[in-house]
């Protein structure tokens, strides 16, 4: 049966107990779901020991495996409302005694106001240790709209040795065709335009147009539209109009 999140929080709050709440918050984990506004209010009605459960879980999660984070944690997260996503890493805070989980999760806290301040937490943790912390500071440095910095750390990302071996170059590959997106759009606000289309024919040469937007949902919609827009621009500064125009109509038809 389709996992519904709606349902699961509506007999959650009709009979609250802390397995169910458990087995919900990983049903989300490995089922990503756009929550709703009811979703939201169900959460909200459930207090602060459905966050407090999510909290817990997270907090062994980072322990046990960093990569969680990047892989499940990041979206789930995001789905929350900004005060639950505040409470729920205030909560794992007071929950936790590793370091390195500590300071990563007050980085990850004040991304969202201070990105800045977040890459000092983000810099007391090994990355050789924690390859995926690479990733966030990258993420910080792209707020801070130092793209060059951004785009350096991406790429140390995905230099990370945890990639090079046998077992993890499916997952390389994967996240390499995600971030390669973020570095061509990156490029384009940097005005190098030359490079900025290296990376547009390495993503896109690969697929028909069609077969491209299907690696994406509904919820990818105007990101998508976003870097298409992006690749016109750069089609366009390096001569190429024809090609250009050809990408504008499929825009038109597509979105």
């Amino acid at each position: 049966m389709e996992f519904n999140i709606t349902n699961s929080l509506k007999e959650l709050n009709k009979d609250y107990n802390e397995e169910n709440s458990s087995e919900i918050i990983e049903a989300l984990l490995y089922n990503p779901t756009e929550l709703t506004d009811e979703d939201h209010d169900l959460i909200d009605q459930l207090g602060d020991k459905f966050l407090r459960i999510a909290a817990q879980i997270f907090v062994e999660d980072l322990a046990y495996d960093f990569n969680t984070l990047v892989n499940y944690w990041e979206a789930f997260i995001g789905q929350l409302t900004e005060d639950q996503s505040k409470k729920l890493l205030n909560f794992a805070i007071d929950q936790t005694d590793v370091d390195f989980v500590e300071d990563f999760i007050i980085g990850y806290r004040k991304f969202y106001t201070n990105p800045k301040e977040s890459i000092t937490f983000f810099n007391k943790i090994d990355e050789k240790e924690f390859y995926e912390i690479k990733f966030f500071k990258a993420r910080c440095y792209e707020v801070l709209e130092d793209y060059e910095k951004a785009i350096e750390e991406y790429n140390n990302y995905l230099s990370s040795s945890y990639f090079q071996k046998d077992e993890n170059l499916e997952q390389a590959a994967v996240n390499k065709f995600y971030i390669d997106h973020t570095i061509a759009s990156l490029l384009v606000k940097l005005k190098d335009y030359k490079k900025a289309n290296e990376y547009f024919d390495k993503i896109l040469n690969k697929f028909e147009f069609e077969e491209y937007l299907s690696n994406f949902d509904e919820s990818s919609k105007d990101e998508i539209k976003s870097f298409l827009l992006d690749y016109v621009e750069t089609l366009e500064n390096v001569g190429n109009d024809v090609e250009a125009s050809n990408i504008k109509n499929k825009i038109v038809k597509f979105f």
